[in-house]
């Protein structure tokens, strides 16, 4: 009943705009303008980023992965954002595989000390970690569709779903990269209470939490120098504390209007990770202070457009998905900012649409068509039907479940089993 309830709630969303309405007044333009004004102002400042030496190789390069994320942005836009909801279980089954490959010697690729990508036969690595971001977006959305009568229970409505979210983090978390594990769990477990868990559990488990993950950052030397360059960065300049510097050195030389595009100083050797972590470093060295304000309202006319589309979702799994992908590409850029102007502890998350790395960007313009694909559904409902979860299942998940309930009868006949085997022993 409650889960008919919810339904009906969000069917009842009144559509946003007229089918002809002008294109600008449609927050699908909108958000597709906002991210094609992003995605061209990365292909500008990565190719500036490389120095005039690599321009040529830089620029093609670019040009490539563009394209392949203009292709993941039809497509995440073109296809119904249900479909999604219809494999999730697959969705988090190659999420997980790809993890867990990343981390198999031979399969995985180790750079400086980190194994986070895989060795797909090309040049560039495939990195899993950002894709598998939005994977568990969609099934925690659609888990909290198909158990919403059960999300207030602690059982179903948090350890299951708690239990999955850990594992893909843990995985993440043995690359290692304790930053993108973090935002994940925090990413899901925002989508877990927006659609009906328990605020009490979240805080509960995140209390018990806390011995392990102030083990993780004072208990791993590298991470505890990482925020003790943070609180004091100029204790070691030509050390731990040298990127930081240097990055606060490009921040401050852009000035009002920056340098040019190309005439920065700190990508000529001097601020390692130039392209990628600390993009934006360059980017206000090179565009100034317009610039970077430039990128941050773009973030967050984002930020507003798609907190607009999670409010007049018609359906749970859209709500919760569109709430996950909105959260993701703006808390991701607002972390990355806040790491390259020193508001918190060095971390490497790349900046969405714009760092170099091609992983980030075609999962970022694939999150970013699904949204699209989202606010779509709302402006023109009568052409994008929505159908119930329990008449939308594949026919490989019926089969699975049909194998495995047998199994599943089983391991509970045996715990009971041997639960009334001790309770027999204890009273003998």
């Amino acid at each position: 009943m409650l889960e008919a309830a919810a339904t009906d709630e969000f069917a009842l969303q009144p559509a946003l705009a007229a089918p002809h309405a002008r294109p600008w007044r449609r927050p699908s333009m909108r958000l597709t303008a906002s991210f094609i004004t992003l995605t061209c102002l990365g292909l500008v400042i990565t190719v500036s980023a490389v120095g005039p030496g690599s321009l040529a190789p830089a620029l093609l390069k670019r040009l490539a992965l563009t394209a392949l994320g203009a292709c993941a942005f039809v497509l995440g836009a073109q296809v119904r954002y249900q479909w999604w909801r219809r494999h999730h279980l697959a969705a988090l089954g190659v999420a997980l595989a790809a993890l867990t490959a990343a981390l198999i010697p031979g399969i995985g690729m180790q750079i400086n000390g980190a194994r986070r990508w895989v060795n797909v036969g090309l040049p560039i690595g495939f990195q899993p970690s950002e894709f598998a971001k939005i994977a568990l977006c969609i099934w925690v959305a659609a888990y909290c569709e198909r158990n919403a009568a059960r999300m207030r229970d602690p059982l179903h409505g948090f350890l299951v779903p708690c239990g999955v979210i850990a594992f893909a983090s843990l995985l993440i978390l043995c690359e290692p990269d304790f930053g993108t594990a973090v935002l994940t769990g925090a990413l899901c477990m925002t989508i877990l209470v927006a659609l009906g868990t328990r605020l009490v559990y979240v805080l509960i488990a995140g209390a018990a939490a806390m011995p392990l993950l102030q083990r993780l950052v004072f208990g791993v030397p590298y991470r505890l120098q990482r925020v003790l360059t943070f609180l004091d960065p100029w204790s070691d300049p030509r050390g731990s504390g040298y990127q930081l510097i240097q990055s606060k050195i490009a921040i401050g030389s852009g000035g009002l209007f920056g340098l040019g595009l190309g005439a920065g100083h700190q990508k000529a050797g001097f601020l390692p990770g130039a392209g990628n972590d600390f993009i934006f470093s360059i980017l206000a060295e090179e565009l100034g202070l317009m610039g970077s304000l430039l990128v941050i309202a773009l973030f967050l006319f984002i930020l507003w457009e798609g907190l607009k589309v999670v409010i007049r979702s018609r359906d749970p799994f859209g709500f919760g998905l569109a709430l996950g992908l909105t959260v993701l590409l703006t808390v991701q850029a607002a972390a990355h900012i806040a790491v390259v102007t020193g508001s918190v502890p060095t971390k490497g998350l790349s900046l969405p649409f714009i760092s170099a790395g091609g992983s980030s960007l075609l999962a970022s313009m694939l999150a970013a068509g699904i949204l699209v694909s989202i606010a779509r559904s709302e402006e023109r409902p009568e052409r994008y039907g929505l159908r119930p979860w329990q008449e939308d299942r594949p026919g490989y998940e019926r089969l699975a479940c049909r194998l495995l309930r047998p199994l599943g009868a089983a391991c509970g006949r045996t715990a009971r089993r041997l639960l009334w085997t001790r309770k027999a022993e204890g009273g003998v």
